[in-house]
């Protein structure tokens, strides 16, 4: 997680922490110390507050930087769905095209820069069987209830 902030890579730092939360793996008993960094890690990524944290960490991130793209969809999303495209009169509506380019300006900025210093690592993708592999929500639950049967007692943390 730490590498994935000093990478700016949030999307991934996002991705990870929303399995790690997903239901099937919280409901698993934990060690103490990774309950505690999760909640650290997840300070970042709060949601309250449109995610200030995120928003204020996004906005003093040096290229190269992969943001949080869900986000970034939201936001494009409020933006058109929350304002006219037109004024009265038919006079264009000029504040959205400019919440729209800040947004997307951005992105343009952040895409500009590559990770030069990464290179594709054929051991990790072989261990993860080329990213073909993965379970369901229903499979998760099933191998969850298999490590930790429903009702298995432990509190965890």
């Amino acid at each position: 997680m730490k590498y994935l902030r000093k990478l700016n890579n949030f999307n991934s730092y996002l991705a990870i922490l929303s399995a790690l939360d997903s239901a099937p793996v919280r409901r698993l008993d934990w060690p103490r110390s990774y309950v505690e960094d999760l909640k650290e890690y997840s300070i970042l990524i709060d949601s309250t507050s449109s995610f200030r944290a995120y928003r204020a960490a996004l906005a003093e991130a040096e290229p190269p930087c992969i943001p949080y793209l869900g986000l970034i969809l939201q936001d494009i999303t409020f933006i058109h769905i929350g304002n006219p495209d037109s004024l009265e009169e038919g006079i264009i509506n000029f504040t959205k095209c400019w919440q729209h380019f800040t947004i997307l300006d951005s992105m343009r900025r952040f895409k500009q820069y590559q990770y030069d210093n990464l290179g594709k690592k054929e051991n990790l993708i072989s261990f993860f069987n080329g990213f073909n592999d993965y379970l369901d929500e229903e499979a998760m639950w099933q191998l969850s209830k298999a490590i930790k049967p429903q009702g298995g007692g432990g509190g965890g943390n």
